[in-house]
């Protein structure tokens, strides 16, 4: 009876003695995996404490300034008195998307893309708003505007197709032929959140 008591005591003690090195390894692992995820944590000068990322402010060297949203450009519709047409807004195939960048000291960027390499022309106030009525530099054309609906992830501007005639006959030009039909003419410029 001794021997089997011996034995079943060994047993004891050996997973006991397993169950606090295997609690070692796996504090210890614990411990491994917090430390490398802070150490992969981003870099506490680019964004604030919201998570916006900070950029320079030019006009202000030294007082940099946050972004407050990001908007890319959806569709560009044509309506009179009902829908005409809806079509993407034509960002360069292969490239980043353009977009509107709204920052904390209430002035805007856009963002265009284009050609074979993707070059990027950034255009500065690219957005100027009075309550809902707006003044919009799309690629160095003014657009004014008004904001129609809005909600935390979309905007929908309306402006009269006039507004448009110089933009669309640079980005759009097999359309050129038909603006004269479209006098009167409303485009909403759908917006989205990034």
């Amino acid at each position: 009876m001794g021997f089997f008591y011996l034995k079943n005591l060994q047993y004891i003690y050996r997973h006991i003695i397993n169950f606090y090195f295997m609690k070692k390894i796996l504090l210890f692992s614990t411990f491994l995996l917090s430390l490398s995820i802070v150490s992969c944590s981003s870099d506490d000068s680019t964004t604030t404490d919201k998570g916006n990322p900070i950029i320079e402010n030019p006009d202000n060297p030294g007082n940099n300034v946050t972004v407050k949203s990001t908007w890319e450009p959806k569709t560009i519709q044509l309506v009179k008195i009902i829908p005409l047409y809806t079509i993407d807004y034509p960002h360069s195939e292969g490239c980043t998307k353009d977009y509107l960048q709204l920052l904390s000291n209430d002035t805007a960027k856009f963002f265009h893309y284009e050609g074979a390499s993707c070059d990027v022309t950034e255009y500065g106030q690219a957005f100027q708003r009075n309550g809902n009525n707006v003044t919009m530099n799309l690629m160095g054309y003014t657009i004014k505007g008004v904001i129609a609906s809005e909600t935390s992830t979309s905007m929908e501007i309306h402006s009269e197709i006039t507004e448009y005639i110089p933009y669309i006959k640079i980005m759009l030009p097999q359309y050129e032929q038909y603006l004269n039909l479209l006098d009167g003419a409303t485009v909403k410029l759908h917006l989205t959140k990034k």
